[in-house]
């Protein structure tokens, strides 16, 4: 579990292929020591488990599922990720709860800059469109953000530079694509609701 709070990023500075998986190198600050070698983290709000790990970087393992639903498909070397270590139980809750458990891929249809803030457009799939509530939680590429509006077939998220410096959004522009995780409290509640008919 996360909250969407970005303090670190990482590069990618290898992938290896076998048979049935990749082996991504992510070089990053964030230090992650052996014996938390089999712990989660939070790559673009993918939750992934590290694998192994050295001074400076560490490796995860993808698997074909994480692949064909994630942007993971699209990575190379030399892009920088959103990292996100698992929450503890002392852990000041800033965003909101985030799994790591990426419920589709959206695109970035537009970009609005005004002075210190600026509106991103993203479009919005039939299957999650009920789950995105103006003024409520959604989390992309693991951050975690307020949907400013709804509109019909896409929804805008207003990002203040701070957010932007700290996270690769400053990376992207129109057309690129981003992992989408929508708020657990709403299936949560849709399952309730389910159960009572």
């Amino acid at each position: 579990m996360f909250n969407g709070i970005i303090f670190y990023k990482g590069k990618i500075k290898s992938i290896k292929k076998n048979e049935k998986s990749f082996l991504i190198g992510i070089e990053t600050n964030l230090k992650i020591k052996k014996k938390e070698l089999g712990s989660s983290i939070s790559c673009n709000g993918v939750c992934l488990t590290v694998i192994n790990t050295d001074k400076n970087s560490f490796e995860v393992q993808l698997v074909n599922e994480t692949l064909n639903r994630t942007t993971a498909e699209f990575w190379k070397e030399e892009d920088e990720l959103n990292l996100e270590r698992a929450l503890l139980p002392t852990t000041r809750m800033g965003g909101h709860f985030v799994q790591g458990h990426v419920d589709c891929v959206t695109k970035i249809k537009n970009v609005q800059n005004f002075d210190k803030s600026s509106t991103w457009t993203f479009e919005m799939a039939d299957d999650i469109e009920k789950y995105i509530v103006e003024k409520g939680s959604i989390a992309l590429n693991g951050v975690s953000l307020t949907v400013a509006s709804k509109n019909i077939n896409t929804f805008d998220v207003a990002l203040i530079p701070h957010t932007i410096e700290l996270t690769t959004f400053g990376n992207l522009v129109v057309g690129d694509s981003v992992n989408v995780e929508v708020d657990i409290l709403g299936k949560y509640i849709e399952n309730f609701m389910e159960a009572r008919k």
